[in-house]
């Protein structure tokens, strides 16, 4: 994906504040939401477009008004797009997730997991066979103990384990993000190469 220069997007606190409001709305997606999305599409084991993605973010639709500030706003969420993409391929350890601050300075994950989880579920079938199913399942627990799913994906963590780890564990999810997408890589790049069928069939029509 590209995107035009960042000089025609809104700053990420800019665009957290347009759709959260300034007063912080609970339950309003928000810029750390938006972030976990786009976490879980670059390290997914297979593409998602973003016409099935950005509406997500705008109710519904993706704004295509030339210059409009919805415009904008979609700029401002694909130059993040973009930069994850390139720091989780290029510098790994260098990633670093777009969590909230409470008021008492506490970092506050459980929006970006909901928004790495809604990523998860636009492909999950494809999670579950190279993650959910599989033995790194252990590599989205940091995630997981910020969101309800982790209930039903960490039966063997208790309940009270889950909250006291809330309290460190986003220090784990950049890591995690990574090591994710190492291992979905491949799963991907598979899914991009062209079936035999097809080829076979596109060789028979040149004849």
């Amino acid at each position: 994906m590209t995107s035009a220069p960042s000089t025609a997007a809104f700053t990420y606190d800019e665009l957290d504040a347009i759709l959260r409001g300034t007063g912080g709305h609970d339950g309003a997606i928000g810029m750390s939401a938006i972030d976990g999305l786009i976490a879980a599409l670059v390290a997914a084991p297979a593409f998602v477009h973003p016409d099935e993605w950005v509406p997500l973010i705008f109710g519904g639709r993706r704004p295509m008004d030339e210059g409009s500030p919805e415009e904008r706003a979609v700029r401002t969420v694909f130059n993040r797009y973009n930069e994850v993409s390139t720091t989780l391929a290029e510098l790994p350890q260098a990633y670093r997730p777009i969590f909230m601050i409470d008021q008492d300075g506490s970092v506050v994950a459980r929006d970006w997991a909901a928004g790495f989880m809604l990523g998860i579920g636009l492909r999950s079938q494809e999670w579950a066979g190279s993650i959910l199913l599989t033995e790194h399942r252990s590599l989205l627990t940091p995630i997981l103990v910020y969101h309800d799913l982790g209930d039903g994906l960490l039966p063997e963590m208790p309940t009270a384990e889950k909250h006291r780890r809330r309290a460190t564990a986003y220090q784990q999810i950049p890591h995690a993000v990574a090591a994710i997408r190492a291992i979905c890589n491949a799963h991907r790049a598979a899914a991009a190469l062209p079936q035999p069928n097809k080829l076979r069939r596109a060789r028979r029509t040149r004849r």
